[in-house]
């Protein structure tokens, strides 16, 4: 997985809170136009400093830096329950039915069937926030239902795309392993490892199995998980 431009910059933000203009010059003409999304997703503002434009992160952009890193987090045991996300929203209205595929998207869900998602994880709060914000009222459901031991892989399986998933945890697994070995050398290595700790937080918002009696036994997962803890050596 490879950082887009408006990742590397939000990532540079966040760590040193506030950067001049000059020094996001390596973007060449993309920094103006990541800077623009940043600031109209209200992640990051524009301010002058002895004379100086700076961009900062701003509140708010280190509330969704925090929401990515949260996949960092251990599951710990799973409760065995599934939840599910259902909406019934004409075609017509595509774009509601967008933003919501997006919203259920970025918490990691997975298409059961159509208009049917489905998570692991307590995402109760997070669906009804979603609900809040698109003004959705009733057309968005949520249930939790107890696990069915005997189909779970075949969920798993039918809601995720994992062949594109185990592609993802082997590319960082390489990459990872590859600049450790150099990182001692690199002029920055906290920037470098905190990019390479946010691949592996987007690959988690990813990933369905994030309970870990399904990774424990998972060769990729558990690899990728040792390499964020040698990374996370250079940040904390």
């Amino acid at each position: 997985m490879v950082l887009t431009p408006l990742q590397e910059i939000f990532i540079l933000l966040e760590d040193e809170k506030k950067v001049p203009l000059w020094r996001l010059a390596r973007w060449g003409k993309q920094a103006r136009g990541v800077l623009g999304k940043l600031k109209n997703y209200g992640w990051a503002a524009k301010k002058m400093f002895n004379g100086e434009t700076h961009y900062y992160i701003t509140q708010k952009g280190e509330k969704e830096f925090d929401r990515i890193l949260k996949n960092l987090k251990e599951a710990g045991k799973w409760d065995g329950r599934w939840r599910l996300v259902m909406f019934n929203v004409p075609e017509k209205q595509r774009d509601l039915r967008d933003r919501i595929r997006r919203s259920l998207t970025r918490l990691g869900l997975g298409i059961l069937q159509p208009s049917v998602w489905i998570s692991p994880k307590n995402i109760k709060n997070d669906v009804e926030a979603i609900r809040l914000k698109l003004n959705l009222k009733n057309t968005l459901k949520f249930f939790e239902v107890t696990r069915n031991q005997s189909l779970d892989q075949t969920i798993i399986k039918k809601s995720w795309n994992l062949p594109d998933l185990e592609d993802s945890y082997k590319k960082f697994n390489f990459q990872a392993t590859r600049i450790l070995k150099v990182l001692d050398k690199d002029p920055n290595p906290r920037i470098t490892a905190k990019k390479y700790i946010f691949q592996y937080a987007l690959i988690l918002q990813k990933d369905p199995i994030l309970p870990w009696e399904f990774r424990q036994k998972d060769v990729l997962r558990q690899a990728a998980n040792k390499l964020y803890l040698e990374l996370r050596e250079y940040v904390v």
